[in-house]
């Protein structure tokens, strides 16, 4: 019944738009008038339909940024679209050094070469299938696209939700164009960017464009010798001045660590000491990265055209870490037994000198090393006078190199993650398009798509107190293939119908990938359990060598394959010359996953125990009513979009155990503290059963995503433009799914770690049904204002003004704090909000003036991004009783200066 209420208010909404411009066609004619002062907005061109079409006559939902926006917002990469869009959120996977894109509530929590994105990424045509390269997209570029919805028949793979092109900027045999521009901001901010275009004939042009970033840390950063793993920290921070009774730095380091006394070869401890304040320009956070391209235009004869482009990007900084939301856990106390407040206080201020946000103290330095190379092209050629063909093809070469402090000093356990020289990926991606042309009636495109990529992963987890896990994949692959069709039919001369088809097929396999693990207790790391001075003898690399890792070898070998077939039917009208009116129904298909096998055979039974973590396609039908107008005489572009979804086995990745299996160690007394053998004086190892974990997906039985969206863009007076939207949205499961509770459940439910992760743990049945899905705040405001001050030939300055605001949401599909009542937490109701999953609602403010000359050569402007310095967690959970994640870059200004040549 609900459903149907917003249904019909959606329609409601759209009509009273749509009807607008008969009123204003009335109102002109009585008063036989128009507003001089108004200016007209022009029109923006979109490639939704793989063809050329003004974005207010194409039937869809599609949002478009030209370079204009893109600078005017600060867009320098895919990140800093999140808030520009309906419906689009960005957030950073720091351990994976990836973007993770959500649209209309769906997004991808696999971020490792397993995982595929839920919004495809396109680029000059070119699918972009690896999430790390996103990072690498925004150079020299002439507009973004932003199509939402399944993109199933057209684009096909990964774009179950949506899809985001951009298109950069064509070699142009035109003129001679050149440009210069930088960036000069807070946190030491360098930036640089160079263009140019040279028309070398009237056939033939070369294109160049390059631009390099170095920006220090905006952290207040740490190296901490106090953790127990110190083999990654230079000397100096090593042997760091001793602290004396009673003196602490850093809370959870230095007081805490309840090895810190007795954990060396003679179990007489190791001292205490400063932690050391790390260099801003290499620490995590900052950016040291550069990227060119050279492109070709050449047009030999009028019906043929060749595009070609290389594009290099290259990263080497620190890479991202998460942190410690102060703000939402500030004044958090602690309970006695009773469960009353004692006064003393929990949160930050109990762990850092300061109770800041953007502080943290680590024992592995940030590396992040990625070399992206990518050859792009398009073949035109107009071979009848019915028919274009066209040929899209790229290449597509990743390597990568990363060290990241995984625990961020929160964690006593000391976990750390690296990828090795070796880790990467090679693609390529094959399109041939068959276009009509001078069709009077019917318009349709025909085409077939091939795409191979081939990943490898060397790199392991190490839990520096037990446990490390290699990863060796050397071959996992993806071959895939379509066919599609789309056409769009004149009924009449107002009603058109839209009819669209694709059969997909797609293979992943697995060749010789392992999981190998190794654990200190049964001494395949050659160090005994709590020898830490020893321990950190051994060399940085030690644990890169993967024949140590004896405990368990898992092999991954497997291969799935899945066909899909998705199609598009639709309507639209034109009611008048001004404004559509369009319905449509549209399916998108996302391959299953072979994930990773394990098969390994228990010491102490004998038992062999095979796991397979493959999973099953998501699919989604999505019905959408919308409309599209110019209104007020050509100065307002407004269109509505209300949408329903049904998605079934939407993919969600986390890690926790599949099972248990016997391991050797040690025997505890009852303090916690090792047996020690009373002739070796080395701990006494028994048998014991412990979890299977790995990184998995799970199908989300079904769910239901609906909602509205608005946008305008408005030229209210000669000088003045309001672009922006709004959107309403409810996203929530609603089957049963049946799991076990992972959201921190050491904490949530004061159990041990083995508890938390055994999956015949009933103190962690949970049914999910009613959870809302994740980073889907119900409503979304964004307006940007601007005014141009004319000054004739002194030139023109312009203010600018953009403000976001979004209502509360959640960034996990836990929705903790609707599983009070269902589930026995061990944390008071009154405590559950400072570590829960709610993102509390908030706004933010950019604000920009620019100068310009009035030839148009030169420019100058003053910025500033986050204006009220908002804290926003944008991805993350909890970890021991804490709310960790990536969290919004602080207030950033600066100057960016420009010079056309």
């Amino acid at each position: 019944m609900q459903s149907r209420k917003l249904l019909a208010i959606s329609i409601a909404l759209i009509n009273s738009g749509l009807a607008l411009p008969a009123l204003a066609q009335d109102e002109a004619t009585e008063n036989n008038k128009v507003s001089s002062n108004k200016t007209v907005v022009e029109e923006v061109i979109v490639t939704a339909f793989k063809r050329e079409t003004s974005l207010m006559e194409t039937p869809v939902a599609v949002s478009a940024l030209d370079a204009a926006a893109l600078d005017r917002q600060g867009v320098t990469n895919i990140k800093d679209l999140g808030d520009l869009v309906p419906n689009l959120s960005i957030q950073m996977d720091n351990g994976q050094s990836t973007p993770v894109v959500s649209m209309r509530g769906v997004r991808s929590t696999n971020t490792t070469e397993l995982g595929d994105p839920a919004v495809g990424l396109h680029v000059d045509g070119v699918y972009a299938p690896r999430m790390q390269s996103w990072n690498a997209t925004f150079l020299d570029v002439d507009r973004v696209e932003v199509l939402r919805g399944p993109q199933g028949t057209l684009f096909g793979r990964n774009s179950t939700v949506g899809s985001i092109n951009v298109i950069t900027n064509r070699a142009s045999t035109e003129e001679f164009e050149a440009s210069v521009s930088t960036e000069l901001a807070r946190w030491n901010n360098r930036e640089l960017t160079g263009v140019v275009n040279i028309p070398v004939s009237d056939t033939f042009a070369l294109r160049f464009a390059a631009k390099g970033q170095k920006r220090d840390s905006y952290l207040k950063g740490y190296y901490d010798p106090n953790q127990f793993d110190t083999r990654y920290l230079p000397d100096e921070v090593r042997n760091s001045p001793e602290l004396g009774d009673g003196e602490r730095e850093f809370y959870a380091q230095t007081s805490t660590n309840w090895w810190i006394d007795w954990a060396s070869s003679d179990w007489s401890g190791t001292p205490r000491r400063e932690v050391v304040k790390a260099d801003p320009s290499d620490f995590y956070g900052s950016v040291n990265e550069y990227a060119y391209r050279a492109s070709l235009a050449w047009d030999p004869v009028d019906s043929l055209s060749v595009d070609v482009s290389y594009q290099k990007f290259v990263n080497d900084s620190a890479g991202g870490i998460n942190l410690l939301n102060c703000d939402k856990m500030r004044g958090r106390q602690a309970r006695d037994d009773d469960g009353n407040q004692t006064g003393e206080l929990t949160d930050c201020s109990a762990r850092f000198p300061t109770n800041d946000n953007y502080q943290v103290s680590v024992n592995v330095p940030g590396k992040l090393k990625l070399d992206i190379d990518n050859v792009r092209g398009t073949v035109d050629w107009s071979a009848t006078s019915f028919m274009d063909i066209s040929y899209v093809f790229g290449f597509e070469k990743i390597a990568r190199e990363s060290a990241i402090d995984s625990d961020g000093g929160i964690n006593l356990y000391d976990q750390s993650m690296f990828f090795l020289d070796g880790t990467g990926s090679e693609s390529n991606y094959h399109e041939l398009q068959f276009k009509s042309t001078d069709a009077d009636n019917y318009t349709w495109i025909v085409g077939l798509n091939y795409f191979h990529e081939q990943t490898t992963t060397a790199g392991y987890f190490n839990n520096s107190m037990d446990g490390k896990t290699f990863w060796d994949q050397p071959n996992r692959t993806t071959d895939a293939y379509a066919i599609f069709s789309q056409g769009t039919y004149d009924i009449t001369d107002k009603l058109h119908l839209i009819l669209g088809g694709r059969f997909s097929s797609e293979t992943k396999e697995d060749n010789g990938g392992r999981n190998l693990d190794c654990n200190n207790d049964d001494g395949c790391t050659t160090v005994a359990y709590g020898a830490r001075d020893i321990y950190n003898q051994l060399p940085a690399d030690f644990y890169e060598d993967k024949t140590m890792y004896t405990s368990g070898v898992y092999t991954n070998d497997n291969k799935g394959d899945w066909t899909s077939t998705d199609y598009r039917i639709g309507f639209d009208y034109n009611l008048t010359d001004d404004t559509m009116i369009y319905t449509s129904y549209a399916t998108g298909f996302k391959a299953g996953g072979i994930g990773d096998v394990v098969n390994v055979v228990d010491q102490y039974t004998g038992e062999r125990i095979i796991h397979v973590t493959s999973y099953d396609p998501e699919t989604v039908g999505t019905f959408e009513l919308g409309g599209k107008s110019v209104l007020l005489d050509g100065s307002l572009n407004f269109s509505a979009t209300y949408f329903y979804s049904d998605y079934e086995n939407m993919q969600y990745a986390s890690p926790g155990s599949l099972g248990q299996i016997h391991r050797l160690v040690n025997e505890e007394d009852e303090n916690g503290q090792p047996v020690l053998d009373p002739d070796t004086n080395e701990p006494v190892l028994v048998w014991d059963v412990v979890p299977l974990i790995a990184f998995y997906t799970q199908n989300v039985p079904g769910s239901e995503i609906q909602g509205l969206e608005l946008e305008f863009d408005w030229a209210p007076y000669e000088h003045g433009r309001i672009t922006g939207f709004a959107t309403w949205t409810k996203a929530e499961v609603v089957e049963d799914w049946n799991t076990k509770w992972d959201y921190d459940a050491e904490s949530m439910f004061g159990i041990e770690y083995a508890s938390s992760v055994d999956p015949e743990n009933d103190l962690l049945a949970v049914n999910l049904k009613g959870n809302s899905l994740p980073v889907t705040p119900e409503y979304v405001f964004n307006i940007n204002f601007e005014h141009t001050f004319d000054f004739g030939a002194a030139g023109t300055l312009k203010p600018w003004m953009g403000v976001h605001w979004q209502s509360s949401s959640y960034l996990t599909i836990w929705n903790v704090d609707k599983h009070t009542d269902d589930l026995d937490f061990a944390i008071h109701d009154d405590d559950i909000k400072y570590m829960d999953d709610k993102q509390e609602a908030y706004y933010t403010v950019n604000l920009s003036l620019r100068y310009e000359s009035a030839d148009e050569d030169w420019y100058a402007e003053a910025f500033v991004n986050n204006a009220t310095d908002e804290v926003v967690q944008y991805w993350g959970g909890s970890s021991t009783g804490a709310p960790v994640g990536s969290l919004s870059m602080p207030r950033y200004y600066g100057v960016r200066l420009g010079y056309n040549f």
